[in-house]
Formats: structure tokens, sequence, C-alpha cells
């Protein structure tokens, strides 16, 4: 789908003097081009306080994979695309490089923004029947041991079906978005940003026959936690954690709404794939 620009949410890179600059710059040419820009620090609560105080039709992300995580985070059902501004190292999540930044928005400006939902997973954990924690995440949320070189104890539900117990270090529940991360690191499979899926990948099974699983974005999973000898945690994009008590349960299903992202087409996905080195080009 195309949306026109009006408002744009300028973030950066906590800390990063070279994306804070960039920013300013970035802010003044878009305002010589009467478009409303404004520029905020990825810090704390300023981006979903940012989104909430004004009409914003993109949020231009400068930073590499985590920043733009962190900020894709707080976007979640705010209706709000981001466009990635790669100033990482690896950049997968970005579109645009910070090189070509101004060719890039001028292909914005006389095109318009096409956006793409993608799946996103929303989870919260259960204990004692209550809810006692509760979030988003745009690549992964992770349950996996703490410090011992232990195998944890898992049982996993989808919907009213039991899979089965799992002993292994861990499982990675992915999005499309997230499975050129972690996920891929496991075993799990490439999936296509635009499919409505998202996957299941153990973590070194012990003993185990359960295979990395694709589950339709509708389908509900539930992870309960069979350990009491070892410390268990869930991480979301590897960013945000919090410790998992023995007979928690934690449910993790397609989060309303999705994650939007802009797109320019600079770069196909598989084309993507090759550059990063996740299809090896024998030919």
């Amino acid at each position: 789908m195309h949306t026109a620009l009006r408002s744009i949410l300028i973030v950066t890179k906590s800390g990063h003097r070279e994306a804070e600059a960039l920013g300013e710059r970035m802010r003044a040419w878009l305002a010589a081009r009467g478009l409303s820009a404004r520029v905020v620090e990825n810090t704390g609560e300023a981006v979903s306080l940012a989104v909430a105080g004004q009409e914003c039709s993109l949020a231009l992300v400068l930073g590499g994979d985590g920043t733009i995580l962190g900020v894709a985070r707080r976007l979640l059902g705010s209706g709000v695309p981001l466009l990635g501004v790669n100033l990482g190292k690896v950049g997968f999540l970005a579109e645009v490089a910070a090189t070509r930044w101004e060719s890039s928005l001028e292909r914005l400006l006389s095109g318009g923004v096409t956006v793409q939902e993608r799946l996103a997973l929303s989870f919260r954990v259960e204990r004692d029947g209550a809810t006692v924690h509760s979030g988003g995440a745009v690549n992964d949320v992770v349950i996996n041991r703490g410090i011992l070189a232990r195998v944890i104890n898992l049982d996993l539900r989808v919907g009213p079906e039991r899979l089965g117990e799992l002993r292994a270090d861990g499982l990675i529940v992915s999005t499309p978005t997230g499975a050129t991360g972690y996920s891929v690191s496991a075993r799990g499979p490439l999936v296509h940003p635009q499919l409505h899926v998202y996957t299941v990948t153990p973590i070194c099974p012990f003993l185990n026959n359960l295979l990395p699983l694709v589950l339709p974005g509708e389908a509900r999973l539930s992870v309960a936690v069979r350990e009491r000898t070892t410390d268990v945690y869930l991480t979301q994009d590897g960013q945000e954690g919090y410790a998992l008590h023995a007979g928690d349960v934690v449910h993790v299903e397609r989060a309303p709404g999705g994650m939007l992202f802009a797109t320019i087409e600079e770069l196909s996905y598989y084309r993507k794939l090759k550059a990063k080195g996740f299809i090896k080009d024998q030919s």
C-alpha cells in the first residue's frame, strides 16, 4: 500500500554523534521541501511520546539493526511505518544506505511511501493464572537457559494440541523478519518477510526429534517451563530479558496490526540475502 508523506519523525541512535548530525541535516533538507520533521534520540520513551504527540506519517531510523529493532517495537500497532537508514555493520533491516540518503528521500518524495505490513509477535507470561509480563517482538521471542550449561525442559502446545516435551538449550520463536537473525544460527528456515507465518526452532535439542516448525500467523503457541534446577529467561529481540519460574506458561501469537516497514526497493530481498552471505552463488 502507499501513503503520502506529511510529518516525519527522525530517530537517531542513542549517543551517536554521526547519527545526530545526519538527523539534523535530514530535518533541514525536508523542511526546505515543505515537510515537517522532528529529530529525537532513541532513549527511554522518547519515540512513543513523539508518535503519540504528533501526526506522523513515517519514522526514519538512523542506526544499525539494534536501533531499528528497538524503535520498531515501540511502533507496533501505531500504524506508523519505519524506514531504516544504515549506520551499522550488518544493516539487514535498513532500506537506505547513509551515503545515499538524499537520492533515496528524493524517490520517496516523488513516488510516495510503499508500505509492507510484516508479522510481529506478542507474548504474555502466565504465572499461577495471572499475567505477570507481556510485550511484543519484531524479530523473535527466545526462551533459553541461564549461565549453567544444562538443558531445560519445556512443554509445547499449538492451540489445544500438545506437541510434546522439549529438552534443549532453549527455543526461538521467530518472525519472518527475524529469520535471518538468531533463528538461522539454530538451523531455522529463511522465511520471506511478506509471509504471515512464524517459526519455532529448538536451540541444541537433546535426544529430541522436534524439527523447526513453520506455523500460520493465526496459530497460538504455548510454552510451559518445567525446569526447577536452573535459570530460564525470556528475551525480546535479544534486547530485553525477563526471568521465568518453573510452572510459567509463555503464550505467543501474532501481534495485532503487525509492523509496518517502508520500502523504496533499493535492494530486493533475494539480492539482500546474497549480499549478506545467506545465499552463496556457486555459478
